[in-house]
């Protein structure tokens, strides 16, 4: 038997909102740029590289906020030379850390001076480095837990990981501890999300420590992995477990993951680094429906690809920490990192941050070509006075009915008056488009019954559907 779904708004990309499809392809759609590019770029005598971390838009200020990691190569060979530490990578001058910006329209961004480190942007150090980080913002929350920052730092050669910080304006932080609350280095992008229906954190971090003896790249590296680990109060965390490994259509490593709560899903966007011939770093699209058990499109199309050898971005890309959706569209910032190999000197690699844009829900759709397709959600008990989906027809049309569950009926007895043939046919392109039948799109009185849509199209994308 089928679970029933829950009411509001339902991707299309898998089999958990959708029972059956008939001559339908999935297609993975990209973010388009903005023709303004780029919107940040490193300008501060501190700021050798940047990478845009967590973009928000404020609704009381009505602004646009931007925390980035700004890197600094003179700091670092500052710190190596004064040989305080093993390897260099410990302790002050710091070489990365937390930057604010601030935009009124998401495109020209101002770095403001804070009183944190006065003179600059810079809001928080950490012990030795602020980098690989998520940050998490709780606006219902009062206190020190409004926003959290998961960083991976080291206090000392022998004592590092992840850490959590606080700030009740993103601005002031302050570390819970000296000890991390995982150790190992973790040095990718160390995701995080909150889980309502678990209530738990759920973190995704780099696994170097599951490799078998031996099995390296030839340069020193563990293969890189993508491993989880959860938490109720941020302080106690489950073990990390590897749950996502490039299979025989990858290549060799994933280097980390950007993952983010979107509708009913959690959707994931996968560093896949190839590092034997080109060390080149593109995204692919995945998503899960509990955080743990990921699918992606089984061609493996890139959902943000590399540019062209020589130019930004000519080897590697990765997004922001998620999407910020605005205005009924979705804005995703990306990090061109480089015209040269991952392994080129800091001094010469560089990056900047461009914006791209996407159609509300726009991350999958399930297409139909001239032949008629046919989908069928599964079962949901109607609790709206209406439903709606986000489709686009190409000369095309999508016709929808309302049935009971089929097994009462092998046939899946058709509600009367909402049949195929009552339906007003849909032929244009919206993102909230009301179904109607006879021009009558109240559901009220089937409000408590448990009810099937299906739908047939030609020509057509359908991205989601809401109940």
């Amino acid at each position: 038997m089928y679970q029933d779904l829950l009411p509001g708004k339902h991707l299309v990309m898998d089999n958990f909102s959708v029972a059956d499809t008939f001559r339908l392809r999935r297609t993975i759609h990209k973010p388009q740029k903005d023709p303004i590019q780029p919107v940040l770029v490193p300008d501060k005598d501190w700021e050798t590289s940047v990478i845009a971390g967590k973009i928000l838009f404020d609704e009381e200020r009505k602004i646009w906020k931007m925390w980035y990691v700004a890197y600094d190569h003179n700091a670092s060979v500052k710190r190596k030379a004064l040989k305080t530490s093993k390897y260099g990578n410990v302790g002050e001058p710091q070489t990365h850390f937390l930057s604010y910006a601030e935009s009124e329209d998401g495109l020209c961004w101002k770095k403001v001076q804070l009183d944190v480190y006065p003179g600059t942007n810079i809001c928080f150090k950490g012990y030795s480095d602020v980098v690989n980080s998520t940050i998490l913002f709780h606006p219902d929350e009062n206190g020190e837990k409004r926003y959290i920052l998961i960083n991976r730092d080291w206090y000392s050669d022998t004592v590092g990981g992840i850490y959590i910080a606080f700030s009740n304006d993103g601005i002031h932080w302050k570390y819970s501890d000296t000890k991390p609350v995982i150790h190992g280095e973790s040095d990718c992008n160390n995701a995080c999300v909150y889980n309502p229906e678990k209530a738990v954190y759920m973190l995704y971090m780099r696994g170097w420590h599951t490799a078998a003896v031996g099995w390296n790249n030839g340069k020193g590296n563990q293969r890189r992995r993508v491993t989880y680990s959860e938490s109720r109060d941020l302080k106690k965390w489950t073990e990390p477990q590897v749950i996502m490994t490039p299979d025989e259509l990858d290549t060799n490593d994933f280097y980390g993951i950007s993952v983010f709560r979107y509708a009913n899903a959690y959707m994931g966007m996968l560093w896949v680094f190839d590092d034997d011939m080109y060390e080149t770093i593109d995204i692919q699209l995945c998503w899960s429906r509990d955080g743990i058990k990921w699918e992606r499109h089984p061609e493996r199309p890139k959902f943000i690809e590399t540019e062209e050898k020589g130019k930004m971005g000519g080897y590697m890309v990765f997004p922001a920490q998620e999407p910020v959706v605005f205005n009924n569209e979705i804005y995703l910032y990306v990090n061109a990192h480089s015209s040269f190999p991952h392994n080129a000197q800091p001094e010469i690699s560089t990056n900047w941050v461009y914006r791209t844009k996407l159609r509300m829900d726009g991350f999958v759709s399930l297409d139909a070509g001239s032949q008629m397709g046919n989908l069928i959600t599964r079962p949901f008990v109607l609790q709206s006075d209406k439903i709606s989906i986000n489709a686009a027809c190409q000369g095309g049309k999508i016709i929808a009915e309302l049935a009971e569950p089929y097994w009462f009926d092998p046939k899946g007895k058709v509600i009367d008056g909402f049949s195929a043939n009552d339906f007003d046919v849909f032929t244009g392109n919206s993102i909230n488009h009301t179904l109607s039948w006879k021009g009558k799109s109240d559901l009220s009185h089937l409000k408590g019954k448990r009810l099937m849509l299906k739908m047939a199209m030609t020509h057509s994308q359908i991205y989601s559907f809401t109940i």
